[in-house]
C-alpha cells in the first residue's frame, strides 16, 4: 500500500511514478552508485540510503526539481562516503608474532587507559563526550547520548584528540602515569 503522505495531487506526474514505485527509485540509485563503487554491496547500501533520503525529502515537502538527477547525485555521494569511511575495506590478519607482541607502534590504547591518561586534562563535559565516543557505535548516537548536535560533538572530539596527541607526545607514549598535577603542554619531569 502506498504511503498516504506521498499521494499529494500537486506532485508532478514523473514524481508520482517515483513515489509509487520505490523499487524504481532503488534501481536508479543502485545503478548510479555502482558507477562509483565496483562493489555490489556498497552500491546497494548507497542506493538504499539515497532512496531513504529521497522519501524523507518528499515527505518533508522539499521536492527536488529533477528527482532522477537528485537521486543519482545523492547515491554517488553516499557511495563515495561509504568508500572513504572504509566500510568495504579488507583488513589484513595479524601474524602470531604481531598478536603476541604488538610493539610500541601497534599498541592501541584501551578506553580505560585513555580515560586514565586524559583525566586531568579534560573538563567534565569533555570526559562525558569521551565516554560516549568510546561506548557508542556512531557519532550521531554518541552526540545524542551527550545531548549535543553531531557537529558540536565532533568539535569536542577534535579538542580531545589534540589534547591526547599532545599528552602522549609530551609523555613519550607513557600516558599510564597517574600524576594528577600534569597538564597538557607541560614539559615531562626529568
Amino acid at each position: 500500500m502506498p504511503n498516504p503522505h506521498l499521494l499529494a495531487t500537486d506532485l508532478p506526474m514523473h514524481l508520482q511514478d517515483l513515489t509509487h514505485d520505490p523499487l524504481a527509485v532503488l534501481r536508479l540509485a543502485c545503478r548510479a552508485a555502482r558507477g562509483v563503487a565496483n562493489n555490489r554491496l556498497v552500491a546497494e547500501e548507497a542506493g538504499e540510503l539515497a532512496m531513504h533520503r529521497f522519501q524523507l525529502a518528499v515527505i518533508a515537502g522539499r521536492i527536488p526539481e529533477r528527482p532522477e538527477a537528485w537521486i543519482r547525485t545523492v547515491a554517488r555521494r553516499i557511495a563515495c562516503q561509504i568508500l572513504r569511511g572504509g566500510w568495504s575495506r579488507t583488513l589484513p590478519l595479524l601474524s602470531e608474532e604481531e598478536v603476541a607482541d604488538p610493539g610500541p607502534r601497534r599498541r592501541r590504547f584501551t578506553g580505560e587507559r585513555l580515560r586514565c591518561a586524559l583525566r586531568s586534562t579534560l573538563t567534565p563535559r569533555q570526559r562525558e563526550a569521551l565516554d560516549a565516543a568510546l561506548s557508542c557505535r556512531t557519532t550521531r548516537e554518541a552526540a545524542r547520548t551527550c545531548g549535543m548536535e553531531p557537529r558540536d560533538f565532533r568539535r569536542y572530539l577534535a579538542v580531545i584528540s589534540r589534547r591526547a596527541r599532545t599528552r602522549f607526545h609530551t609523555d613519550g607514549g607513557e600516558a599510564d602515569r597517574s600524576d594528577a598535577g600534569s597538564r597538557v603542554g607541560s614539559p615531562p619531569e626529568a
